[in-house]
């Protein structure tokens, strides 16, 4: 039950909902109270502004506070609200900020009608620098304005009666409390009072000698979180709850499908087909129940046509290694019986330079060059053929020893140089110095004598070839040459291992190719037990192809 799906589902969405449940009481208890606040300071500064600004500019035009509250009438000669009223109705009606200024010969302008709260408290904090109560935490201030949380920590005192009658509490140690508060009424004793937060921002406008004082409510921000996360704690224990429950029997009905599907996978890799699900559905399960049902069917088919042709694969293989066979003793045959002929034409065309048989000397001389030259590619022939033939057979033991690449590569190179400048052939090799491989010399030097040869024979109008190195793994180095020209597809990129495939065969008798010598590297290859391909590459910015044989570095 530990591997079943619908555990893994239902503890999967209980630790989801814990999860985001969690994170939402962790951000409630860290940052909203922050957030909440900070809004709030912003209110109050972004008000703070715009009654600087909007005073000023009626300063610098010659009106004083007093100008800015009067009334103006209409047309109708209706008293109407002046624009510094209604700015500060508006501040108070939307945006819930309370206003009052207060000029060089402290008379107040505010809305209120005798609010002696806010006057005082404003008062205080002008004239009895009370900005430094332990009640209030400053959030901004600098030399025109204060703005800080007022938390409103009053201390009341309360007074006996000597009549016996109810007690009487006044207001102490508070901003604006006046010395009387604080007298004695026969026995007292004091409580501890708080109220609601204000956010206030006072101080002088920029002229500084207009006082004014902008208060805002808080409100009781951490009662409200701490009841939404109490709430918010209750509907998640009740959704944990039920949602685990309802999860557990949908992932209950999805996979008893499931198992069934799983069983007649069970019994398909047993090569029983028999079973076939029943699809009820269009929905993912239903699609893979189709799929099981038409895998069964083609595998049992294809079971059926394979043991057929497993058959007919063992007859071929064993016509295909008999035609092996014969082909290979064909090949060492016909190169043994072309070494004699080979001899012969050799030795007559040689005789045929020192005899007075044909009178044209320039006749003689082409019909002497000619024989010599299908003598020699005879000879490359029949090389190649027992060559190749040793190599499939196994007749030949590799000598493994630490070669340095670059002198093997070098070597080549050189044997090559004057046709690479005949043909004027750019030739870079890019091999460090000092790049030994396990190999056999004389093979090695065979591979790459046959890919640079095969190179210089197709390389196109750019003329540029590349030999270079690759590290495979730490534990092997491949050697590649490209040359810039045709580039060929998969299938014909297959077949140019073949013995005596030739892609261009009139090309190919041009520069008297065999079609040889990359069965030759194939047969090197698997000697060293290693890889060899090709495949179509652009270098340096050309199109072309490079061939490669990895060699073991250790």
């Amino acid at each position: 039950m530990k591997k079943s799906i619908k555990i893994k589902l239902t503890i999967t969405f209980i630790i989801v909902i814990v999860c985001c449940i969690g994170s939402i009481l962790l951000f409630n208890t860290l940052f909203l109270e922050k957030l909440y606040i900070n809004e709030k300071k912003n209110i109050i500064k972004k008000s703070y502004i715009a009654l600087e600004s909007g005073i000023t500019e009626a300063y610098d035009m010659g009106y004083n506070l007093q100008d800015l509250f009067k009334k103006k009438r209409n047309a109708d000669g209706i008293s109407d609200e002046s624009n510094l009223s209604r700015f500060i109705r508006e501040l108070q009606e939307i945006y819930g900020v309370n206003t009052i200024l207060m000029d060089s010969n402290n008379k107040i302008y505010s809305l209120f009608q005798n609010n002696s709260m806010f006057d005082r408290r404003m008062k205080d904090y002008i004239y009895r620098d009370l900005a430094n109560n332990k009640s209030l935490q400053i959030l901004e201030k600098n030399d025109l304005y204060t703005i800080a949380i007022n938390n409103h920590t009053f201390e009341y005192k309360k007074r006996g009666v000597e009549s016996g009658g109810p007690p009487v509490y006044s207001e102490s140690n508070g901003p604006g409390d006046s010395n009387n508060v604080n007298n004695n009424y026969g026995n007292s004793s004091s409580i501890n009072i708080k109220r609601d937060p204000d956010i206030e921002c006072f101080g002088f406008l920029s002229d500084n000698e207009t006082a004014f004082f902008l208060t805002i409510p808080v409100g009781s921000i951490k009662e409200s979180i701490d009841l939404f996360n109490k709430i918010l704690i209750i509907l998640s224990f009740i959704s944990i709850i039920s949602g685990s429950i309802a999860i557990y029997f949908i992932s209950n009905n999805m996979t008893k499908p499931l198992l069934e599907l799983s069983n007649i996978a069970m019994k398909m890799s047993r090569l029983e087909f028999e079973n076939k699900y029943e699809v009820k559905s269009e929905d993912e399960i239903g699609k893979l129940g189709t799929a099981i049902n038409e895998l069964s069917f083609k595998l049992e088919k294809a079971i059926k046509e394979l043991k057929n042709a497993n058959i007919q694969l063992k007859m071929d293989l064993e016509k295909k290694e008999q035609l092996d066979l014969m082909r290979q003793d064909f090949v060492a045959n016909v190169s043994h019986e072309l070494k004699t002929p080979i001899a012969l034409i050799r030795g007559y065309a040689e005789g045929l330079e020192n005899q007075d048989i044909l009178k044209d000397d320039e006749n003689r001389n082409y019909y002497i060059s000619v024989i010599k030259d299908e003598a020699e590619k005879m000879n490359s022939l029949v090389y190649k053929l027992l060559n190749l033939s040793s190599l499939e057979r196994g007749m030949e033991e590799l000598t493994i020893e630490r070669i340095n690449l670059l002198d093997v590569v070098n070597g080549v190179a050189n044997n090559f140089a004057i046709t690479i400048n005949d043909k004027k052939i750019n030739l870079l090799i890019d091999i460090l110095d000092k790049t030994f491989v396990w190999a056999d010399g004389y093979k090695l030097e065979d591979v790459v004598r046959n890919y640079i040869s095969n190179a210089i024979n197709h390389v196109d109008d750019n003329k540029f070839i590349k030999v270079y190195t690759e590290n495979i793994d730490g534990e092997k180095i491949r050697l590649s040459v490209f040359n810039s020209g045709l580039q060929l597809d998969e299938e014909e990129r297959k077949k140019i291992w073949e013995k005596f495939y030739k892609v261009d065969k009139a090309r190919t008798r041009s520069y008297g190719g065999t079609g040889l010598g990359l069965s030759i590297v194939k047969a090197i290859a698997e000697k060293h037990n290693t890889t060899c391909g090709c495949d179509n590459v652009e270098i340096d910015g050309f199109n072309g192809m490079k061939f490669y044989f990895d060699l073991n570095i250790k």
